[in-house]
């Protein structure tokens, strides 16, 4: 059986442009406090928004179960970590490509002061983690009436 590949110069060129900014972006992004002997073989891509009570972030995991993802917070540093793992290979199969990324993944983000991280909900739906990160209330200054002595 003989397999046909269409060569795509353009198609590559921008797909080595994406891959070099995720490698230098993460370089200059990186908050992981952990050492890396336990280096991560492939990094979930994040949405993280903003409401005026609340953040979200929203972490692509495919093909992750549950089970095999771990949410912690430390000191204001929460980490998202995990598996994906490989299916079960078979002799009576001739395996020609694998491009999909496996083994443990870490990410890691500082969190503002002002969240209450005691409060932070996760889901997990579809293959994406969603993680609810409740605001603390703003402390209102309070005002204080000055009497004046005649």
């Amino acid at each position: 059986m003989t397999f046909l590949t269409t060569r795509r110069p353009i198609g590559n060129l921008f797909n080595l442009h994406n891959e070099m900014g995720r490698i230098f972006g993460d370089l200059l992004d990186s908050n992981d406090v952990e050492t890396k002997s336990e280096s991560s073989s492939w990094m979930p891509t994040v949405d993280i928004t903003e409401t005026d009570n609340s953040y979200e972030i929203h972490a692509e995991l495919p093909g992750v179960l549950e089970s095999d993802v771990n949410v912690t917070v430390t000191d204001n540093l929460l980490t998202i970590k995990g598996e994906k793992r490989q299916e079960e290979k078979s002799d009576e199969r001739n395996i020609h490509r694998v491009e999909r990324r496996y083994g443990t993944f870490q990410r890691s983000f500082t969190l503002p002061r002002q969240v209450n991280t005691s409060e932070i909900k996760a889901g997990f739906k579809d293959g994406v983690l969603t993680l609810y990160i409740p605001k603390v209330e703003e402390e209102k200054p309070t005002e204080i009436p000055i009497e004046v002595n005649s």
